[in-house]
């Protein structure tokens, strides 16, 4: 094996890791959020549209969040203030029953 295939299988790995990871977070999380650069799972979320001098953004402030991010070396943080001139998605995940 070569180091273009031996990366190819580190990377597949990091990414499988990180799908794991997600999936078992979110069983504790009530939304889930997703931007054009990344999606988080958090317990509060609050959008405010906000009109300023260049148009239309977005603020979205998330409380207990999980960062949906390979390279952050810690994806949990208490709050995440997120800036968006794009679509915001937000979706409430269902309970366990």
């Amino acid at each position: 094996m070569d180091s273009i295939d031996e990366l190819d299988m580190f990377e597949a790995d990091r990414r499988l890791a990180l799908y794991n990871e997600y999936r078992d977070a979110a069983r504790v999380f009530t939304y889930y959020i997703e931007t054009e650069l990344r999606a988080y799972l958090a317990n509060g979320v609050d959008v405010e549209p906000v009109n300023g001098p260049g148009g239309l953004y977005f603020k979205v402030t998330l409380t207990d969040v999980w960062i949906y991010e390979a390279e952050r070396m810690n994806r949990f943080v208490p709050e995440a203030v997120i800036y968006s001139v794009n679509d915001v998605h937000v979706q409430t995940l269902k309970g366990e029953e």
